[in-house]
């Protein structure tokens, strides 16, 4: 499914029909204080409220997380959505028509409606025939013996599909929802009619982050092939992409900033019911870099579970390189030989899980502990290890966290970490299907001047009756990041009120920058004009002083190197006088 752009119209139609503090106060108590609402952020834990939310401006912003932003970004976030999903969803709940062809060569918005409908439809049924009939007293007992509760099951949606040919057949076809059930293969059309895909199978409902059910997963009660019977993939559904269970943790997951990532959907639930709520699985295939990249709106800190086994450890060094290739590191749990986490916590206790789950080691340091026992073998080897860590280093598109790593792995193999910096660069050798990882933003130390940009951003879009003057002074040219300049520029020509450019913003400006637009539109600093004035004249100075700065060090740098023989003695004596010049204009305007 390939999500169009929205037209700017219906951006903000939906921006001005959704109520900020309704949406956040569905996840959040809200508490009004002043011009804003506070309560408990939902992104971290804390136990003094430091979220606030601006109604009149339309934003949000955790003064301990430094999580901020509009609407939009607080559904992204919450629900693990993208842009264009985040405004799906916000208009369907405040019944906003949105073009169809946002879907391209995809079905229509009808079609897929209907889809959903039959997911819904076989979920209900499912659950009906599991606890309000008889066919159901069979897998009560098979869940009781595996040790999940009731209050589980309900919480996972399980349901039960009877043995019968055409029972959840004709529940479609009374509703209409024949031809949907068949799209999404739940049922199939032959020429003895139609009939059930699942039968007699405990059913796994497959939710995504909306709650809305997309897939199944079900579950033979006997020795029958497949022990396992999975939805195929549909416009609704794609199993590289799915996670299981994340609808059902994303809550804990944000709020503990971790998810423990295992493999079928018994592990994840026991774990779950167990208290580790953020565990969720893969949908019947290997870990993929889409799924990581699903999982990575909600967090970074994925820890994976093997098994303890020599099988175990070698697949987590496959599954290295999938972490990287979605921009994580990625930790691991080796489960004991002989369980599964489903076992191990039944047999061992949550607490042996935790302790595990607390010495999950990176994956990175097991690769490297790896190469460096082969490269102990001899000089050829530890050449050949060499290589295989630049290869790795190859897919890490964190600058902080290469850096990290390449003076480890160095110290580690025992060669030169230039080498190893310069091949870690250089373009891979071999490469796989797998996607490219696109490069995480990097948090940057914030400076004065970084902030006298930002701020002078927040200023003009928050305040238009100072966009004037703050183009007139032409200080963005003065600015570091061209980028943000030109968002000035545009804010500065343009009439509209901050609104209307919420959704055009977020695609210009990084996510630290946003976060600091946020803190400044739910906080007090720039909401007084007068204030806010002295504030534009603060914010050039430092602008100012900042570019004089650096000239003087960029002819300081030339004197040097003109003194030092690089250049000639007039070259030298230009370079010299030029600084003093500089100096003593940058005295007189202080």
């Amino acid at each position: 499914m390939t999500m169009g752009r929205f037209g700017d119209d219906k951006i903000e139609e939906v921006r001005q029909r959704a109520d900020i503090v309704e949406i956040i106060g569905a996840h959040v108590r809200l508490k009004r204080t002043g011009r804003n609402f506070v309560g408990l952020c939902p992104f971290h834990q804390e136990k003094t409220p430091s979220f606030s939310v601006n109604p009149e401006r339309g934003f949000f912003h955790c003064f301990g997380c430094n999580t901020g932003g509009t609407v939009f970004n607080f559904i992204m976030k919450m629900e693990g959505l993208t842009f264009p999903e985040a405004v799906r969803s916000l208009a369907d709940r405040y019944g906003i028509d949105l073009p169809e062809q946002e879907y391209s060569g995809g079905p229509t918005r009808s079609e897929r409606d209907a889809m959903y409908a039959a997911n819904q439809v076989a979920a209900d049924f499912f659950e009906h025939v599991l606890w309000k009939t008889p066919d159901g007293q069979h897998p009560r007992d098979y869940l009781e013996s595996r040790g999940i509760a009731k209050e589980t099951a309900r919480a996972f949606r399980l349901g039960f599909a009877p043995a019968r040919i055409a029972s959840l057949a004709k529940a479609l076809e009374k509703r209409g929802l024949r031809e949907a059930g068949i799209k999404l293969g739940l049922v199939r059309q032959d020429a003895d009619g139609t009939r059930d895909m699942f039968r007699a199978r405990v059913m796994f409902p497959i939710r995504d982050t909306q709650g809305r059910v997309v897939a199944f997963g079900g579950r033979v009660l006997d020795d029958r092939q497949p022990k396992y019977l999975n939805s195929p993939e549909s416009p609704l559904y794609s199993k590289t992409r799915t996670i299981y269970g994340l609808y059902e943790g994303r809550s804990t997951i944000i709020a503990k900033d971790r998810a423990i990532l295992v493999e079928g959907y018994v592990d994840a639930i026991m774990l779950a019911q167990a208290g580790f709520k953020e565990a969720v699985a893969g949908c019947g295939t290997a870990l993929t870099v889409e799924q990581l990249r699903v999982l990575g709106r909600h967090t970074k800190n994925v820890i994976a579970c093997f098994d303890g086994d020599e099988a175990g450890r070698k697949a987590s060094l496959r599954a290295l390189e999938i972490f990287l290739q979605a921009g994580m590191i990625g930790r691991g749990i080796f489960i004991p030989s002989g369980y599964d986490p489903d076992t191990f916590i039944r047999d061992r206790g949550a607490q042996a899980f935790a302790d595990l789950a607390e010495g999950a080691e990176l994956l990175i340091d097991y690769f490297l502990a790896e190469q460096a026992r082969e490269a102990a073998k001899s000089l050829e080897a530890r050449a050949r290890a060499a290589e295989r860590v630049a290869e790795m280093l190859k897919l890490v598109t964190n600058s902080f966290e290469f850096d990290l790593l390449a003076s480890r792995a160095a110290s580690v193999l025992g060669i030169g970490e230039e080498v190893l910096r310069r091949e870690g660069r250089a373009p891979r050798r071999f490469h796989r299907e797998a996607p490219q990882a696109q490069p995480r933003p990097v948090a940057q130390p914030v400076d004065a001047g970084a902030r006298a940009e930002i701020g002078l951003v927040s200023i003009a879009l928050f305040h238009p009756e100072l966009r004037s003057f703050i183009a007139e002074s032409r200080v963005g040219a003065d600015f570091a990041d061209s980028g943000l300049a030109a968002v000035l520029s545009e804010i500065c020509a343009s009439e509209e009120p901050h609104g209307a450019m919420q959704a055009w913003l977020a695609e210009r400006i990084t996510p630290e920058q946003q976060s600091q637009l946020s803190a400044a539109a739910v906080g007090p600093l720039i909401e007084d004009i007068d204030h806010a004035r002295v504030l534009v004249a603060d914010y050039i100075a430092a602008l100012e002083r900042r570019r004089r700065q650096r000239e003087v060090e960029q002819l300081r740098r030339a004197a040097a190197q003109a003194s030092m023989g690089r250049g000639g003695e007039d070259e030298a004596a230009q370079a010299a006088q030029a600084l003093i010049s500089l100096r003593r204009a940058s005295d007189s305007r202080r």
